[in-house]
């Protein structure tokens, strides 16, 4: 035993043997909690607290309230590009001649439809003047006849066509004025830009193009051959939209990183880049298709796939059997590179919403067949089975984006969202 001679001091002058950590803590006792901790601990008046709990709480509500905004957004990219195939399939996309604003006679402009009678023949007069120009380019080989669109039997079927192109306008009007706003709120926010001020920026850029270049295609009637840009940018739109809301929800709880997560990636990224190119070809087909023979369920003896007295690009823009037959081989492309990342997503344990979403575009694929069968027989004029077509390859592009964001490495989470990669 130790004593006070041993030691050469008193007793009293020990020091306990009692261990610091046996001692009774004067600050408020804390329990060790089963789950993982968030934040650190750090001293305040009352004794140790935790901080980042509330500072989480507080920087994720702004990011809830911006994700809500940006899904309306993006509900309202999906109604305005259905509305846009609506348009153009119902041939009412030249009933308005004039952008950004309606003019009438005597060089009276306005942003309201007719509410007269004599404005309703003033407008249709205007519809008449931009036919006789469209023709005169059909004559000179610029554009071909189906770009003259639907001709209307009376004035109130002028009318509904009228409405029709102005209502795809006020949507496009709203829907850009709501992606402005959005913008603002999130470069205000420095957290916020760091998250989400690329996705969000390019969709504002991309918009600005889109009505830009809406505004060039009037000229060329409902099926120019550049039809096929407004539908792929309309493509890109909804993807940087997606993009931001996700990124603001957070990734996905499962953050695993597996040997063939990155295989999984490139596969679904090459789909979805695939996917997007045949949303422009579909665009180019809508465009050619009037000048398509019959030739069977593949198109394959409608005609010579290559002309070659014709320019490569008059190939490419012009020949409707190229588009045909290209149309169908990428759809297959499409849907190998669908099946071989799902199945690659499954052996691997990627992450589950990656593996639901990939299951969820092989369905979609499976729909687009059908569709794009009933597409090839319906009768020409006929406007729901195309538009679900189109509608359907909208929703496949931004399913597989889903799946290519969750399929990221994850040295590229974003660290504002509170989660370390594995």
């Amino acid at each position: 035993m130790c004593s006070s001679r041993s030691s050469g001091r008193p007793l009293a002058r020990h020091r306990s043997i009692t261990s610091s950590r046996s001692r009774p803590s004067r600050s408020p006792t804390r329990w060790a909690s089963t789950e993982p901790m968030e934040a650190p601990l750090q001293p305040g008046g009352d004794g140790l607290r935790l901080v980042g709990d509330s500072a989480n709480r507080e920087r994720a509500e702004p990011d809830r309230r911006v994700a809500a905004w940006l899904t309306v957004l993006l509900a309202g990219l999906f109604c305005l590009n259905t509305a846009g195939g609506w348009v153009r399939l119902s041939g009412a996309g030249v009933a308005i001649p004039h952008w950004p604003v309606i003019e009438l006679d005597a060089g009276r402009k306005t942003l309201l439809p007719p509410f007269t009678e004599d404005g309703w023949q003033a407008a249709h007069q205007a519809w008449a003047t931009h036919q006789d120009a469209l023709r005169a380019k059909i004559s000179a080989g610029e554009i071909h006849g189906a770009a003259l669109g639907r001709q209307p039997e009376s004035i109130d079927d002028f009318r509904g066509m009228f409405l029709t192109e102005w209502f795809h306008r006020l949507l496009a009007a709203g829907v850009g004025l709501l992606a402005l706003a959005c913008l603002g709120t999130v470069l205000a926010d420095r957290g916020l830009r760091r998250l989400v001020g690329w996705p969000v920026g390019t969709a504002v850029i991309l918009i600005g193009g889109q009505a830009i270049l809406g505004a060039a295609l009037i000229g060329q009637g409902t099926s120019t051959r550049w039809l096929f840009l407004h539908q792929g940018n309309a493509a890109l739109i909804l993807g940087c939209v997606l993009v931001a809301v996700v990124r603001l929800l957070g990734p996905p709880s499962e953050r695993t990183r597996t040997s063939g997560e990155t295989l999984s990636r490139r596969l679904v990224l090459l789909a979805a880049v695939s996917t997007w190119l045949m949303l422009m070809l579909g665009g180019l087909l809508a465009a050619s298709r009037h000048h398509l023979p019959a030739g069977g369920l593949l198109g394959l003896d409608a005609g010579p796939a290559w002309w070659p007295i014709a320019s490569v690009g008059t190939n490419l823009l012009d020949n409707a059997s190229l588009h045909h037959i290209a149309h169908r081989i990428g759809a297959l492309v499409v849907a190998a590179l669908i099946i071989a990342g799902l199945v690659i997503a499954h052996r691997r344990g990627a992450p589950e919403r990656a593996r639901l979403a990939l299951g969820v575009a092989g369905t979609f694929v499976a729909l687009q067949a059908v569709l794009g069968i009933a597409t090839g027989v319906m009768p020409k004029g006929e406007v729901a089975v195309p538009l679900a077509h189109l509608f359907l390859g909208h929703v496949l592009f931004l399913v597989l984006v889903l799946a290519w964001h969750d399929l990221r490495r994850p040295q590229d989470l974003p660290a504002e969202s509170g989660m370390a990669p594995a």
